[in-house]
């Protein structure tokens, strides 16, 4: 076996930047007309990160190509349409480490000569990635000596051919057909490290290569005969055990054991034996379900700060909004985000050190400045766009874009808290107002036109009042950037609005226009990138500004929301797109639609049964059942983070009530019809019972082993392993195999 080093394929936290030292040696070294090629996932976090890479790129003179990238299928087509031999390097940006990318270099030759650097932040990381050679480098985060990989082993990638070298100097007593066993379950293990499906292909042609030991399931009935001989010794024996190089001499080196344990010896521990152990090492590497690591907007922001571009401060908003981002979608946990906010806010303060940092906020209540006692002094107040601020800012939202009483009612946090959809709720958070002496008309006026001194005392009134309410923690670490005079524009509400610019539907198709869906989500993408540039100026017609909230300098707190482009139209729409999350959770619940299974709930989604609406780019756009199938327009929730995040939503509404709790808690499936490809997409959630934590989501390989145990129309083409289509004829039969094969394990 030629060793190799996880190092070379692995960069971890002290090593980012020599991926990106790597990039920018072989491109500047490399002829003329070598560019870098960046795909990029249609998510906030994403585009921020490309944002961040590009920036570098730009400022070393790197050509470079920028696309976007929705799914597997896509990113074989990116690869098809350019010309492959001119990128010395492809970086994918949000997606990838979780599939066996070793096959793109199968499936394009032109691939041999180019590097992949993954900057994704899902877990756990395929192994053939790490084992696939130099060509495949993966961003990690934490330090090696922290990150324990399953690291025995040849055959993690499946490309090579299995070796018995070992096993014929070690074991001589074994009968040939126990030799012929071992190379049928290292055969086995080779297949398991291949994507289980094939992304491009339905399911009912995949049933010949499936395999669903990738995301380390074990459904393969044919096992050896002896693989149960061994499990007492295997328990009484050490808990790290190594074989030597040396092994013809007979001797075991062991790293750790017992005090009272004997030193093992050669023959304690068969060759099948430490087989079998492998195996378990990697099942149950995969079988603990997905997760994510850093963001990858925060692994772009520290190479640039590992880099000469630490000082750019539009470089550390994009990595706010990115961390900020995560946190809301419930890719981080509250520990993680605290911090991650903890070194962003260090970053803040050395770019702006603390005494303009209290000069800056004055700005925010630049017209509550009183004068000296001696009132022949008075204070300036001090403006300079661009500058962060690190501060707690309420859970509640779009507060600065909204009204009080709107945003509260609109809130996650508050309305789940206060459950205020029913008018028990309402007159409790309309009581809460009044103990706090707020008067429902200034609630009802938009939150900058309040009366200074209503604003300034929020903090401490709802403090008061939140023992009462069970509102605690109404509070957490965010971000925000002074755009212009009395002006905060929060990460939050930058996440929220850029989300809804990439989920909601662009203003061609709402309209009545014949975009298909990757020409639409290109558009959205763009529309999306824009949003997120903080140095565009707003085009200025003779009437004045023509689309006025084009970018963050011209949004101002009570500003006009109108135009179809830039941070403005995106916090209209997050808006409006809220609003539909929370109706359609109530009318699901109202409705009793949610069907709950021994193992998980479950829920269908039409077009029909969407809310009020479907959330268009223009005017909400209502679908009836008198609506041509090839007509309508593709809802809100035909989106996987719009899907995603109405499960969070239904899990927060019934853990805070109490009924989706203890021996009562199930996960959560929800389907959405896709009427214009006739299929459903499936997505499956997990919740703990506590907010701000996260547990790993099983259901990327329940899916797959459901997908391989019937005969149906299932696409496996998204980067989340939890969200997979299902064809329209197929969706009730999927839901039913599901619970069988979960009753099962």
């Amino acid at each position: 076996r030629d060793p190799r080093s996880t190092a070379k394929m692995l960069l971890y936290y002290d090593q980012w930047i020599l991926g990106y030292e790597q990039i920018k040696s072989e491109c500047l070294a490399s002829e003329e007309g070598q560019s870098v090629l960046l795909l990029c996932n249609a998510d906030v976090d994403a585009i921020a990160s490309a944002r961040i890479f590009s920036y570098m790129l730009r400022s070393d003179n790197i050509h470079y190509q920028l696309l976007p990238c929705t799914n597997y299928s896509m990113l074989d087509q990116r690869l098809k349409e350019v010309q492959l031999d001119s990128i010395p390097a492809v970086v994918l940006m949000n997606f990838g480490a979780s599939r066996n990318l070793h096959r793109l270099f199968e499936e394009h030759p032109d691939l041999a000569q180019t590097k992949v650097y993954v900057m994704d932040c899902r877990r756990p990381i395929h192994l053939a990635n790490v084992y696939a050679g130099e060509n495949i480098v993966v961003f990690i985060e934490g330090y090696q000596t922290d990150i324990a990989l399953p690291s025995d082993g040849d055959n993690l990638s499946g490309n090579e051919s299995s070796s018995d070298e070992d096993d014929e100097d070690d074991s001589s007593d074994d009968s040939s057909s126990d030799e012929d066993s071992d190379n049928e379950d290292e055969a086995e293990e080779e297949a398991a490290f291949d994507d289980v499906v094939d992304v491009a292909r339905p399911a009912r042609e995949q049933t010949a290569d499936y395999d669903g030991e990738d995301e380390g399931g074990d459904e393969n009935p044919r096992r050896s005969r002896d693989d149960d001989v061994d499990e007492d010794s295997l328990e009484q024996s050490p808990k790290r055990q190594r074989t030597s190089a040396n092994t013809e001499e007979g001797t075991t080196d062991v790293e750790e054991s017992e005090p009272d344990t004997p030193p093992a010896k050669q023959d304690s521990i068969s060759p099948r034996e430490m087989h079998r152990q492998r195996r378990e090492r990697l099942r149950s590497y995969y079988s603990s379900g997905t997760y994510y690591g850093s963001p990858a907007a925060f692994v772009a922001y520290e190479i640039a700060r590992q880099a000469r571009f630490g000082e750019q401060g539009d470089l550390l908003w994009l990595a706010c909004v990115g961390v900020t981002d995560a946190y809301l979608h419930s890719r981080i946990d509250r520990d993680g985000f605290t911090k991650l906010g903890i070194e962003l806010r260090d970053s803040c303060l050395k770019l702006f050190p603390s005494d303009m940092y209290e000069r800056a906020v004055n700005t925010v209540y630049a017209e509550d400045l009183a004068k000296a006692k001696g009132g022949d002094r008075t204070k300036i107040t001090f403006s300079d766009n661009g500058r962060i601020l690190a501060e707690n800012d309420y859970k509640f939202f779009l507060l600065r874009h909204s009204s009080l009483l709107e945003s509260m009612v609109h809130s996650d946090f508050v309305s789940t808290k206060l459950q205020v959809w029913t008018k028990k709720g309402m007159h409790r958070l309309q009581e809460l107002l009044a103990k706090m002496g707020y008067p429902l008309e200034e609630c009802k006026q938009p939150f900058a036109f309040m009366r200074p001194s209503l604003r300034r005392r929020l903090h401490e009134k709802v403090l008061e009042h939140a023992e009462e309410y069970e509102l605690r923690d109404f509070e957490f670490t965010s971000f925000f950037r002074v755009t212009g005079y009395q002006s905060l524009l929060s990460a939050s509400d930058t996440s929220y609005a850029v989300t809804a610019l990439l989920e909601c539907d662009a203003p061609s198709t709402a309209t009545g226009g014949d975009l298909d869906d990757d020409k639409a989500m290109i558009e959205a993408f763009n529309l999306a990138f824009d949003a997120l540039n903080p140095n565009v100026a707003p085009s200025i017609g003779l009437n004045g500004l023509a689309n006025e909230g084009h970018d963050a300098a011209s949004l101002v707190n009570g500003g006009s929301l109108s135009g179809n482009s830039g941070i403005g139209a995106g916090i209209r729409l997050a808006m409006a797109m809220q609003r539909t999350i929370i109706s359609t959770a109530v009318s699901l619940v109202d409705r009793n639609a949610i069907n709950r299974l021994r193992h998980f709930r479950y829920a269908y989604l039409t077009c029909t049964s969407a809310g009020e609406s479907q959330t268009a780019r223009s005017d909400m756009i209502r679908t009836d059942s008198s609506t041509k199938k090839e007509d309508a327009p593709a809802h809100l929730f035909s989106k996987p983070l719009a899907l995603s995040r109405l499960a969070h939503y239904l899990m927060s509404m019934h853990r805070e009530n109490g009924k989706w709790t203890g021996n009562k808690a199930r996960p959560l499936v929800l389907m959405a019809e896709r009427p214009q490809a006739g299929t459903y997409l499936v997505v499956g959630y997990e919740w703990p019972e506590r907010a701000g934590q996260l547990v790993h989501n099983k259901f990327g390989m329940n899916f797959e082993l459901t997908a391989k145990s019937m005969n149906g129309n299932i696409r496996f083409d998204s980067f989340d392993s939890n969200v997979v289509e299902v064809d329209g004829s197929d969706v009730q039969r999927f839901i039913e195999q599901l619970h069988y094969l979960m009753d099962s394990i």
